[in-house]
């Protein structure tokens, strides 16, 4: 497969990345189109119109999914809300989307499957967890994270961030800590019992990710190995800075062995006029199903 293929005509929208799939659409407020696009296979699913699409989630690839067990999750920017969302599930046969009435009350930061839950982080230090067994799928708890938080640090070293993210069979929590000019200036990883009547993270911190290194961007999260991608560092946090404040850098990696912590400048290609507010604007991760290119052209 050629890796520059070009997406589908007329689709020149990206409103997730999830499990190797593109959600593309033809226009952000009034689309009349929205797929998933497989750029290797160059599958196509289409999927039921949505006003004011923020970000579309897969609990599964659909290529690797027999019948209906998979399904999407798409968050709709609410029409006078600087930050709020609303969250609406679509199963293969639905006739459309079907609404949850409780939807996060923020922006979503980071969101992640495990175990038939969906654990979906967001920018006001919630977090929710959905039941996917059922159909609609029906909240189970919300966690205010800030409690927790304070019994941890009586003040925070800087602003504090959510994430949700599934690693090797283990559901996690990464909050991302923020400085001056929103700056990230600090990472950690907690494992905890998301079955406690009250959240304790001042216990279960994870220093020791072994192999795996995490990444965090705009909703989307990934877990990956290195022994199975060589070219990353293992135990480290990738955060791209995906948010609207002028970021120097477009990634950030922190080492949760040496905690120490690197930010990566924008690619000079990518780069108009020097400067981020003109060039080009990060996103979030891809992760290809497999490989771009075959054995014969490494």
């Amino acid at each position: 497969m050629d890796p520059r293929a070009p997406a589908p005509a007329g689709l020149p929208y990206c409103c997730g990345t999830p499990c190797g799939w593109l959600a593309l659409t033809d226009h952000l407020r009034s689309p009349t189109r929205l797929i998933l696009w497989e750029p290797l296979s160059k599958a196509e699913i289409p999927l039921p119109t949505l006003t004011t699409v923020a970000q579309v989630f897969l609990s599964g690839d659909p290529l690797a999914s027999p019948g209906c067990r998979w399904m999407a999750i798409a968050s709709q920017k609410i029409p006078g809300a600087q930050i709020g969302q609303r969250l609406f599930f679509w199963r293969p046969g639905d006739a459309g989307w079907v609404m949850q009435l409780e939807y996060p009350n923020g922006r979503i930061e980071g969101a992640a499957f495990h175990n038939g839950r969906f654990y979906v982080s967001t920018i006001n230090m919630s977090l929710d967890i959905f039941d996917l067994q059922h159909h609609p799928p029906n909240r189970l708890r919300r966690i205010c994270l800030y409690a927790p938080l304070q019994a941890r640090y009586p003040r925070y070293p800087g602003n504090p961030i959510p994430h949700a993210v599934a690693c090797n069979n283990q559901m996690l929590l990464v909050i991302v800590y923020r400085g001056p000019r929103q700056a990230v200036i600090l990472a950690e990883v907690h494992r905890p019992d998301w079955d406690a009547d009250r959240l304790d993270l001042r216990e279960h911190k994870v220093s020791d990710l072994g192999d795996y290194s995490l990444f965090l961007g705009r909703g989307d999260t990934l877990a990956l190995s290195a022994n199975e991608f060589p070219a990353i560092r293992r135990n480290c946090v990738y955060f791209v800075e995906h948010d609207t404040y002028k970021h120097e850098q477009w990634v950030v990696v922190f080492d949760l062995g040496s905690n120490d912590l690197e930010r990566i400048p924008h690619p000079q290609e990518h780069l108009e006029g020097g400067g981020k507010s003109t060039g080009w604007l990060a996103y979030s991760w891809f992760c290809p199903r497999r490989p771009f290119l075959g054995k014969q052209a490494l």
